[in-house]
């Protein structure tokens, strides 16, 4: 299948300006509902938009600390999804972390994404 880009460009996520900034949603009476500190997001984006991703989008757990590739027969390198490196990690129970950066959220949706495309063989290349 061939994509045509049409409303996008081919901006990586390194030449975007990024930023450090907290969430905080509260109720009415002013008592916080939500809060995390230290979302990295880009630069450009409304305080709405950082709200949502940190409440809507970060995973809260599960996200490992270290990661390594897993092969796979016909999946290129880049596109090989990962698994916790437990060995790296030296028999530590303190394996997982949660997600305060859209980076992370952008690679985990669209990695997923791409490699449903090629397991399922939507792409006719790589590129």
């Amino acid at each position: 299948m061939r994509i045509n880009r049409i409303f996008t460009s081919s901006t990586t996520l390194n030449q975007i300006e990024y930023d450090k900034r907290s969430s905080v949603i509260r109720n009415p009476d002013g008592s916080v509902v939500f809060e995390m500190n230290n979302v990295i997001v880009p630069k450009h984006w409304s305080q709405v938009a950082t709200d949502i991703i940190a409440q809507k989008y970060f995973r809260k757990a599960g996200i490992p600390k270290v990661i390594k590739k897993v092969k796979e027969e016909g999946v290129p390198e880049w596109l090989q999804r990962s698994e916790v490196d437990t060995d790296t990690l030296n028999g530590t129970n303190d394996l997982y972390t949660s997600e305060n950066d859209s980076r992370q959220v952008f690679n985990r949706l669209a990695g997923c994404w791409t490699y449903w495309g090629w397991k399922y063989k939507y792409f006719d290349t790589e590129a």
